[in-house]
């Protein structure tokens, strides 16, 4: 049988007490430098690893953050949002950068839901991140909330829950003063559910004020009803065209939406951006290989995942802190711009 190396025995090799190991471990004070630059060396040499379970229970925390991503109730197995896959990938990242161990889970429907982390001693604190549809799982996560649980999120539709958010209302405001700069005057929003999620909400305020300020008219899409954003853009989009409704812009609530978007008028015949120019809101990954390439208000997901990690982090030491904003920048493409092949940052 192999023998775990204990902390005596690296007492031992380093010739100072236990409790003197503990200290220097942990960067705990009364320890001089060079006491513990030997009791560093000596752990090193004997590769002793702390015991993660005592750690625990002297300490009370795990060391492990649960991540859920919240799917579509209505799919099983519906595909992720991009956006979403970006930003669990920047939340892991942080989490490591902090010591963090990450426990993923997947739930969509009452069967899946699952909260009792922090009471169960599973996990320290809860990262939801998921579609804003899920109105029952986030329901869900406001009660465990209200019960003891330690929660942070991106995407809820409301305020129930500590949330972390981009700037939604000042993004679409730099998206429709771009669309504005361009010599767009009839410039439709494209965001079906805005009434229901706080973000598109804030973006659709934000077209209506630039638009206000101009003296243009409020031009909406009709809500369609659909699986995906893409295809809720695409219908809304034939929609607007069917309809003989005027318009030479979409400011596009997400960027999904704006694909369906480019979809649907190219199937009609539209020239982009000569006829109609199209602007999203998201930055997904694949923007820049739309045909043609789509501009878009991208957000900060690698700020976004470190913000949640250290929300998460305050929630769990019992430090009540306001959660930070995090900003988008306009990645103007072919879109909206016929004189911008290529990306570019502005």
């Amino acid at each position: 049988m192999v023998m775990r190396c204990t902390s005596f025995d690296v007492a031992e090799k380093a010739g100072v007490s236990q409790s003197t190991v503990s200290k220097a471990l942990r960067d705990g004070e009364g320890v001089g430098a060079e006491t513990r630059r030997r009791v560093l060396e000596a752990a090193a040499a004997l590769n002793y690893r702390p015991d993660q379970r005592a750690v625990s229970l002297r300490s009370g925390l795990t060391g492990r953050i649960a991540v859920v991503i919240l799917g579509d109730p209505d799919v099983r197995g519906a595909p992720v949002n991009s956006l979403c896959m970006d930003l669990l990938a920047h939340v892991v990242a942080a989490a490591a950068d902090r010591d963090q161990a990450v426990l993923l889970s997947f739930q969509h429907d009452a069967g899946s839901f699952h909260a009792s982390y922090c009471r169960d001693r599973i996990a320290d604190g809860i990262v939801v991140i998921g579609t804003a549809r899920n109105s029952a799982g986030w329901r869900h996560f406001a009660r465990a909330r209200s019960q003891g649980e330690n929660v942070v999120c991106w995407g809820s539709p409301d305020d129930a829950l500590p949330t972390v958010r981009c700037d939604n209302h000042a993004g679409a405001a730099t998206a429709v003063r771009h669309l504005v700069a361009t010599g767009r005057r009839r410039i439709v929003f494209l965001g079906p559910s805005w009434r229901r999620q706080h973000a598109h909400r804030d973006r659709r305020s934000g077209y209506v004020s630039v638009m206000n300020e101009h003296d243009l008219p409020i031009i909406e899409a009709r809500g369609v009803s659909a699986s995906s954003r893409e295809t809720q853009g695409y219908g809304a989009t034939l929609d607007l065209i069917d309809d003989d409704v005027p318009f030479d812009a979409i400011f596009a609530a997400s960027d999904g939406l704006a694909v369906g978007a480019l979809q649907a008028l190219g199937r009609c015949g539209r020239r982009i951006p000569e006829d109609v120019a199209v602007v999203g809101f998201d930055g997904i990954g694949s923007a820049s290989f739309t045909v043609p390439p789509l501009s878009t208000m991208e957000q900060d997901v690698a700020l976004a995942g470190r913000h949640l990690v250290e929300a998460i982090l305050l929630v769990t030491a019992e430090e009540d802190r306001s959660l930070p904003v995090v900003p988008s920048t306009l990645m103007r493409r072919a879109s909206s711009d016929g004189s911008c092949p290529k990306t570019s940052k502005i």
